[in-house]
């Protein structure tokens, strides 16, 4: 089973593409270092491929690069599936991650994240938790989201140390962390991880 996140920005036509998709595009290849995983296409929507266990994460991830920018913002659906074509592009490749994705952007609607399965059980214990997830993301201010990013990218930090990586005091960190609901927003990317390895095995 593998994960396919398709998104696109929010008010995009308000600020320079070069405030954001150098970013984006830095971070694609850095958790797939294969640029055949990733395509921003249209100017601003996005489709990547990773593994299904981190797809939440790297939701959490995209949302937070993208929200260090206060303009602009993401919608993204999460797609749980198979892999049935290899295409020379992602948006060639096909299979149900790539139709239960697709499908799951159609459903956004005025919701910014969604999880689309073959269980219709996971996808409903799942997406009133992701609902929640984006609504406290919404809320995160540019300080905020950058520390978030880091600390999502780098879970395996103590605070002190995510501190002394960003050049930033301590207490900043702990406060920014605490605002932008941190550990709460971990515990489900825990959750979601444990889920989807259960579910593989």
């Amino acid at each position: 089973m593998i994960a396919v996140i398709t998104g696109d920005i929010i008010n995009s036509r308000k600020v320079s593409s070069k405030d954001w998709l150098p970013q984006l595009k830095s971070y694609f290849l850095k958790i797939t270092k294969d640029s055949k995983k990733y395509e921003i296409y249209r100017g601003d929507s996005f489709q990547v491929e990773v593994p299904a266990e981190k797809a939440l994460e790297v939701a959490v991830c995209i949302k937070a690069l993208i929200k260090s920018n206060s303009t602009i913002n993401v919608r993204m659906s999460i797609g749980l599936g198979d892999k049935k074509f290899k295409g020379k592009k992602i948006t060639e490749s096909n299979g149900t991650a790539f139709i239960n994705s697709g499908d799951g952007f159609e459903l956004l609607k005025g919701n910014k994240l969604i999880v689309k399965s073959e269980s219709e059980e996971f996808d409903a214990y799942f997406n009133p938790i992701l609902k929640l997830v984006n609504f406290i993301a919404d809320s995160w201010k540019p300080v905020t989201a950058e520390t978030i990013l880091f600390a999502v990218s780098n879970r395996k930090l103590l605070q002190r140390e995510i501190a002394k990586r960003l050049d930033k005091d301590s207490t900043t960190v702990n406060k920014a962390l605490k605002r932008g609901a941190f550990d709460e927003i971990a515990e489900v990317i825990n959750l979601f991880k444990n889920k989807v390895v259960q579910w593989q095995n």
